[in-house]
């Protein structure tokens, strides 16, 4: 449960949390979003389950993968560092854009000139002609699934929700923890459950408010969502860089105390 609770404050997951808040339909977002999530977690914990339950090489493997030395080990460590000082450099650049855009802008108001006879009698450049037959299959499909988005269609929901399953080396050592508690196959099975639901308590808490309190949940969630449309950028580069302090942190604290 300690573990399922970091993950549902995990940086990352709450940030796609704030974007399902973001959508036009917040509540509905944030349903599908736990639908994709409970669709692809639950079977992703319980078949490892049963593979360990009725193979034991599988099971002393994955107790050596997910032992504490192994999240303990300097590699990993590392890894995290060099992860968290990636998502801090994003952040900058999108810092910086974010800065330089708004300079760009209000120099652009300020300096905003009336049209001149030639240019305002001057009709407008047609544009290129670009055929809807000339453009390729990954276009398409990036601009149906943007206007998707915009027009707070389900399934983006229900997709990022579904990617949002836990890291496999948690899962191991869940599993295995689950596993050396000793209790029978259904208890296991029912833990496994309890643990993927914890994950998620964020947005069940939501959707529980929307169910008792659906009036004021709304309220909430529409000035929420109002909230961070305005600051959309700051609040994305916020994300970026908690993932990047988060992942930073816990590399460093993992090499001091192995240190």
């Amino acid at each position: 449960m300690v573990l399922g609770l970091v993950l549902a404050l995990d940086p990352v997951r709450l940030g796609l949390i704030l974007l399902m808040i973001s959508r036009p339909r917040p509540a509905q977002s944030l349903l599908a979003y736990w639908v994709g999530a409970m669709a692809a977690s639950v079977p992703y914990m319980l078949g490892p389950l049963m593979v360990l339950h009725v193979t034991p090489t599988f099971r002393s493997f994955a107790q050596h993968v997910a032992s504490p030395a192994t999240f303990a080990s300097p590699m990993v460590r590392h890894i995290q560092i060099g992860i968290g000082v990636l998502a801090l450099s994003v952040a900058a650049v999108m810092a910086v854009r974010f800065w330089a855009g708004q300079r760009s802008q209000l120099a652009a108001d300020g300096g905003a000139a009336a049209p001149t006879p030639d240019s305002a009698a001057r009709p407008p450049e047609p544009a290129p002609d670009t055929p809807r037959q000339s453009q390729s299959a990954r276009r398409g499909l990036r601009a149906r699934a943007h206007q998707a988005w915009v027009n707070g269609s389900s399934w983006p929901a229900l997709m990022l929700g579904a990617a949002s399953g836990p890291p496999p080396l948690t899962v191991l050592l869940v599993l295995t923890t689950i596993m050396a508690s000793g209790v029978g196959i259904a208890t296991q099975i029912g833990l496994a459950l309890v643990w993927v639901v914890g994950m998620f308590v964020v947005v069940e808490v939501i959707l529980v408010s929307y169910l008792a309190a659906p009036a004021k949940t709304q309220t909430i969630l529409r000035l929420l969502h109002e909230q961070i449309l305005a600051h959309r950028q700051q609040v994305l580069t916020s994300m970026v860089a908690a993932i990047g302090v988060a992942m930073m942190l816990y590399g460093i604290g993992g090499l001091g105390a192995s240190g």
